[in-house]
């Protein structure tokens, strides 16, 4: 699957080798892959009995305050594994690999023609919000579409208060949209 003429993904096989694939096989196995992962009680529990809460630490004794710090990842407290953040970072850079690949590939046929683009730029637009604001991607990760969000952090899509901005090159972003208003 690729993402223009310069950037292709691939997908490890069972043996754990990359392999180039048609983008509708990498996006089939990728969501078989997803599935699975949330699919499985160990990395996302659904048991409501296993679940613990957590306490205002206002509320909470020095001692049992230190003791929680020990085990402090996110989602401990509610029966979440350590590698929890760890999957649903690689969740998010796969479904972020899909967004590149409609953007650079298909963006003019179909979603332009079909006066779609609107759509898949307000879904992307809140998927990297999201996935910026919960640190499920990082700078690099974003790289095939930094003109994009350039241009968003400049024409004011993203909020100068939210981590998408700050992923931007601003000055870039402003003279993307200085093309757009010359032309």
């Amino acid at each position: 699957m690729s993402a223009g003429k310069n950037l292709s993904y691939t997908w490890l096989n069972k043996k754990h080798e990359p392999v180039e694939l048609p983008a509708h096989e990498y996006m089939t196995l990728m969501q078989r892959w997803i599935s699975g992962k949330i699919e499985d009680a160990t990395i996302f529990p659904t048991d409501p009995t296993s679940l613990a809460y957590a306490l205002h630490p206002d509320h909470v004794s020095p001692t049992l305050l230190s003791l929680s710090e020990q085990e402090n990842w996110l989602g401990a407290r509610s029966g979440f594994p350590k590698q929890f953040t760890n999957v649903c970072q690689l969740i998010f850079r796969q479904i972020f690999r899909v967004y590149a690949h409609l953007y650079w590939d298909h963006f003019l046929e179909p979603f332009y023609h079909l006066s779609l683009e609107k759509h898949l730029n307000s879904c992307f637009s809140h998927f990297i919000l999201t996935a910026t604001a919960l640190d499920l991607l990082q700078p690099g990760d974003v790289e095939p579409m930094q003109d994009l969000i350039n241009l968003w952090a400049a024409d004011g899509t993203f909020p100068p208060e939210s981590r998408a901005y700050s992923f931007a090159n601003l000055e870039r972003g402003k003279y993307i949209l200085s093309l757009n208003s010359t032309s």
